[in-house]
């Protein structure tokens, strides 16, 4: 099975829904995280759960499988590289770079979120006045620039809304 976007947010969410709450979580939680019908997370959460990505019994909790924790962490990993990458490096505010980390994170190729870890490695080895200049210029490069004034807010679907 080839992942999607959505079945790699249900991953995501199960992982990080499991690291705040201990105690387990069933498709009631999924649901009201994600905003979704009850029928359509229980069809996913199945879905998963044949796929090998997610534990699952009816009236149960939802648990990651070995498989599931293991791509959750690199999808978890990917999404928070790009929301570190837009409010440290193209000094978003933490709110805006989280919903524009989650329009990017799944078109991003492996090989583009092993250089963009190993390139915030490198701005986060930077001396902090080294960072902040880099920083100050980005933000300001070229305020007003008519290039791109015709661009408006698109709304995006998922859990992180």
């Amino acid at each position: 099975m080839t992942l999607t976007s959505t079945h790699e947010d249900y991953i995501e969410l199960v992982y990080r829904m499991q690291k705040k709450n201990t105690a387990g979580l069933r498709i009631t939680d999924l649901a009201q995280e994600l905003g979704c019908r009850l029928p359509t997370v229980t069809r996913t959460v199945k879905l998963l759960a044949e796929s090998g990505y997610l534990e699952h019994q009816p009236r149960g909790l939802v648990l990651l499988t070995a498989k599931g924790s293991a791509i959750a962490s690199q999808i978890a990993h990917r999404h928070d590289d790009i929301e570190t990458f837009l409010e440290l490096v193209l000094g978003l505010t933490t709110e805006q770079a989280k919903i524009d980390a989650c329009k990017i994170e799944h078109g991003l190729s492996p090989i583009a979120a092993e250089r963009l870890h190993a390139f915030l490695e490198y701005i986060e080895s930077l001396p902090n006045h080294q960072r902040k200049e880099m920083q100050e210029t980005v933000k300001h490069h070229k305020e007003n620039d008519p290039l791109f004034d015709q661009l408006v807010e698109t709304t995006t679907q998922g859990w992180r809304r």
